[in-house]
């Protein structure tokens, strides 16, 4: 029987007595919790996040009940009572200075009243540290902190001006868990990025980071395994309402949703709000990029004038991912965070991960953000213009197609025409992406670097671009390097076109087509 999806829904309280579906993590959270203290996670937006750390709530206020058929009844045995102090600071994101001192006041204030603790200090600092130090004189019971999406009001901030005094208001909170530690059984921290400068990393030395670690590698999100256990019936529903067969029905889910890698030997990691949302609707949308994007991503990747085409193979080393964001003149570290990019590979011996876009939803969409900057029309006139495109050529119509795309250039505003191969290579590249097809650009031969191959259901275009030589050298370029030669046994009809542009035209000046 299928089950209710939580979707928008993260109390661990509502989503097992109301019996919607539920992936049991609470095996890996039981492990973290007993062999640790201070804990901070990493992980996207609507990851599950949240959910990990109202889960945590219910555990350690010992709502038993909650937890008798989860994994993590077969080891807790005590289920201790803790007061538990939990903070989320996305709810102050949006705030004014002012505005963000009397929210983190006001959830001060709730604790206050429910210990009956009388508090006449007006900074959030000492009230935090009496709160903590009362209620475990009161209990005779350590506290415990959750603080979910510690650096939401930050990353807001990050290009305003304004983070100085954001940073200011929240250090006066977070610096009181390292100095109340004596009174703390466990310290839970989420966030997406690092900031160097706020108190919580420059001062709480003994907050570890299980961002990365293997063990925790899935502690949120949903493995294949997973999908699988839970929701088998899903997943044959699915099928039918596409007329397609479970294992493809389970290769699409995977192609268009899976790919997330949080570590060195990572499982993959389906996104979580994309599964429950494409089983509830029916539908392959991108369900998490259009919920989950924040301007703050658009504006750093315009501040560091970041080029697309980069975003396919990127190299770091591990202590690049945690660099700060104030600081950092890099656009990859917070793309990783923030669950744009992915680890795909590490290489042991230089010590070097390598990340892409983890799946489809993310690549399309993120070339759909990206695409007004570097074309200058909408999505949805660049979008018509490349499926009229795509059709022409298909059905064997070049002239027609290249007639098209030479308009679609001549559309481009002069200001955005970088006027060579490279700017006109990245605009065909990022609208056979846009279309979902499987592209690749600059690709290594045994004879040369090949432009362009766009993969199409029956058939592989091999392209090759100039700008003010020739089409027919272009073509000429194809069949000499022999481009087209590892893929003759691919079954798949096999069309070069060599392509010419001119720089002076800003457009496509000709074509050449050989099948």
């Amino acid at each position: 029987m299928i089950k209710p999806y939580p979707i928008g829904k993260q109390d661990f309280k509502a989503i097992i007595e109301d019996g919607y579906a539920y992936v049991d993590k609470t095996e890996r959270m039981y492990e973290m919790i007993k062999n640790r203290t201070f804990v901070f996670l990493s992980r996207p937006r609507r990851f599950g996040k949240t959910l990990l750390v109202n889960t945590l709530q219910h555990y350690f206020e010992g709502n038993k009940e909650l937890f008798k058929d989860l994994k993590i009844s077969q080891f807790e045995k005590d289920w201790i009572e803790y007061p538990v102090f939990r903070f989320d600071m996305s709810g102050c994101k949006d705030m004014n200075a002012d505005g963000m001192y009397s929210y983190i006041g006001n959830t001060l204030m709730w604790y206050e009243k429910k210990y009956g603790i009388h508090n006449e200090e007006e900074s959030n600092g000492v009230r935090f540290k009496n709160l903590i130090q009362t209620v475990y004189t009161q209990t005779g019971r350590k506290v415990v902190i959750l603080i979910d999406e510690y650096d939401s009001p930050l990353l807001v901030h990050l290009h305003d001006g304004r983070l100085p005094e954001v940073k200011q208001i929240l250090q006066e909170l977070y610096q009181q868990v390292k100095v109340n530690e004596q009174y703390e059984q466990f310290v839970f921290i989420t966030g997406i990025s690092r900031f160097s400068q706020v108190s919580i990393f420059s001062t709480l030395n003994n907050l570890e980071n299980i961002s990365m670690d293997d063990k925790f590698c899935d502690i949120c999100g949903i493995t294949a395994e997973e999908l699988l256990e839970n929701f088998h019936e899903d997943i044959e529903s699915f099928a039918q309402s596409e007329e397609c067969s479970f294992d493809e029905m389970a290769q699409k889910l995977k192609t268009k949703y899976d790919g997330y890698h949080f570590s060195k030997n990572s499982r993959d990691i389906f996104n979580p709000l994309s599964v429950i949302s494409a089983f509830s609707k029916k539908d392959l949308k991108n369900f998490w990029f259009e919920t989950a994007t924040s301007s703050y991503v658009i504006n750093h990747l315009k501040k560091h004038n970041a080029q697309i085409l980069d975003f396919e193979s990127v190299e770091l080393f591990e202590s690049d991912f945690y660099v700060s964001q104030e600081d950092s003149r890099s656009v990859y570290p917070l793309l990783y965070q923030a669950g744009y990019l992915t680890i795909k590979s590490y290489d042991k011996e230089s010590e070097v991960y390598t990340l892409s876009y983890p799946n489809n939803e993310v690549r399309v969409s993120m070339l759909e953000v990206l695409m007004p900057s570097w074309v200058g029309c909408s999505s949805k006139d660049g979008k018509l213009y490349m499926q009229k495109f795509y059709f022409a050529l298909k059905a064997g119509k070049s002239d027609e197609a290249f007639e098209l795309l030479k308009e679609f250039f001549l559309q481009i505003p002069n200001v955005l025409n970088n006027k060579n191969e490279k700017h006109f290579q990245t605009v065909i590249y990022v609208l056979f992406r846009w279309l979902g097809f499987y592209t690749q650009s600059e690709v290594n031969t045994s004879k040369g670097r090949l432009d362009c191959i766009l993969f199409a259901p029956k058939q592989i275009f091999i392209i090759e671009f100039k700008v003010d030589e020739s089409a027919e050298k272009a073509l000429a370029q194809i069949n000499e390097k022999g481009y087209a030669d590892p893929y003759r046994a691919d079954g798949r009809s096999i069309v070069k076109i060599g392509v010419n542009f001119s720089s002076k035209e800003r457009t496509i000046e000709g074509w050449k087509v050989e099948v």
